[in-house]
């Protein structure tokens, strides 16, 4: 018991340590951030991504921190995406003069992208004992393998045009999940180091449920991931 408690109190330790090192990481990244030529690596990233998906996320995966700023952006970009579908649908069911009081349900909203990244991450970088990678590593690889997702909240702003678009969102967005479940199982793996799909998929089972389990505590805080 007493090993237990000592294997938890130091994987506690680590992961605090790995946090605020990841922290600093992201102010670094955001202080020298340059717009034109993040968006120009993400496009590009995005290509490689569409050709080679499988063979970029194993990159991705065994690339220290290298995707760590392109992975940002992909979150911020998706974050923008999803503010302006929830400030919009806040606006057209409630009008401008509940905007601010429904304030908090926006915010709760633009955290889920953000949030769903960071739990898969610290889930996975508690779980890979064996094969310790940096918590920006997994971050970079776990934004990689929601790609779709993000997409998929850029293209659902067409429901801001017409609402017909969400017969063609929401397919997407089945598609996109789809996908993304795909590019998990592939890029968790590759950050794991393991070879033999019959070993790893138990691993990528307790991943997806303590992920949900996770996710169902989140709900009563009203901030619901995917």
């Amino acid at each position: 018991m007493s090993e237990k408690k000592e294997e938890f109190s130091n994987q506690a330790k680590e992961v605090k340590k790995e946090t605020f090192k990841t922290a600093n990481d992201v102010k670094e990244s955001v202080k020298n951030v340059n717009i034109k030529d993040e968006t120009l690596k993400t496009k590009g990233f995005i290509g490689e991504m569409f050709k080679n998906p499988i063979g970029k996320i194993k990159e991705i995966a065994n690339e220290d921190s290298k995707y760590f700023k392109t992975a940002l952006f992909v979150l911020a970009v998706w974050t923008l995406a999803v503010f302006i579908t929830s400030t919009y649908s806040t606006i057209y069911y409630w009008g401008f003069t509940r905007v601010f009081s429904n304030i908090l349900n926006v915010l709760k909203e633009i955290l889920v992208p953000i949030v769903g990244v960071l739990v898969y991450s610290i889930i996975i970088f508690i779980l890979n004992k064996n094969n310790k990678k940096s918590l920006t590593s997994i971050i970079s690889t776990v934004t990689a393998t929601r790609l779709p997702l993000a997409l998929a909240s850029v293209v659902s702003i067409l429901t801001l045009f017409s609402r017909d678009f969400t017969k063609v969102t929401l397919a997407f967005n089945g598609l996109c999940s789809a996908i993304t479940l795909i590019l998990s199982y592939f890029g968790f793996k590759e950050i794991f180091s393991e070879k033999e799909d019959n070993k790893f998929i138990k691993r990528f089972v307790l991943i997806q449920v303590i992920y949900y389990l996770i996710s169902i505590v989140l709900t009563f805080l009203e901030i619901y991931i995917y």
